[in-house]
């Protein structure tokens, strides 16, 4: 008993560890970002952070695939829960969930994305996991896409997560949902030609 209790306790401080560097990341950059600023805001040693990740590398990681699990899924439940019933409308739904967030004052972009951008050809275990993000978001499309029997589905899914990134990244920088609404009108037009 003592030992699943012990192990409990290892997996919420590694859980804990995650969550503070994400915040941390996700405020700051990955590279403006010390391991010294994740210890003092975690309370936790240098010596239990490398217990858990072998690296800083291993817990951006980490807090990409924390990501992916929160994001991916809220945006999944958003289309899913909505009253919308055509596919390609759910599809393009994607837009509306990223226009929420800007509008609450989420303007630190995409997770993924900035580590990505930030370790391009630097660190291929860490771009792998910001593409498990983007793949599983354009697989997602595909599936209302498929619905909808679009013969290009796959070819439609890229060019809608494209426009997708851009008017994240658009967003970010104007600290405004408009790109994103511009960015879902021309989804539209692209849309109707399938």
């Amino acid at each position: 008993m003592e030992k699943k209790i012990n192990q409990v306790s290892k997996s919420q401080k590694r859980d804990e560890m995650i969550k503070s560097a994400y915040d941390i990341f996700y405020k700051n950059g990955f590279h403006a970002t010390g391991v010294d600023a994740i210890v003092d805001s975690t309370g936790i040693s240098k010596r239990t952070l490398y217990k858990h990740f072998t690296s800083k590398e291993g817990l951006i990681i980490a807090a990409v695939n924390y990501y992916h699990q929160i994001m991916y899924g809220a945006i999944a439940d958003y289309i899913e829960k909505s009253a919308v019933d055509k596919p390609v409308d759910k599809a393009l739904m994607i837009f509306d969930f990223l226009a929420g967030l800007v509008d609450a004052g989420n303007l630190h972009g995409c997770f993924a994305m900035n580590a990505k951008t930030e370790y391009a050809r630097k660190a291929a275990e860490i771009e792998s996991a910001c593409d498990v993000h983007t793949n599983s978001l354009i697989e997602l499309i595909e599936k209302y896409f498929l619905e909808a029997e679009i013969k290009e589905s796959k070819v439609l899914s890229i060019q809608i997560i494209m426009l997708f990134e851009g008017a994240i990244l658009r967003s970010k920088g104007t600290e405004s949902s408009l790109p994103i609404q511009l960015a879902k009108s021309a989804a539209k037009v692209i849309c109707s030609q399938y």
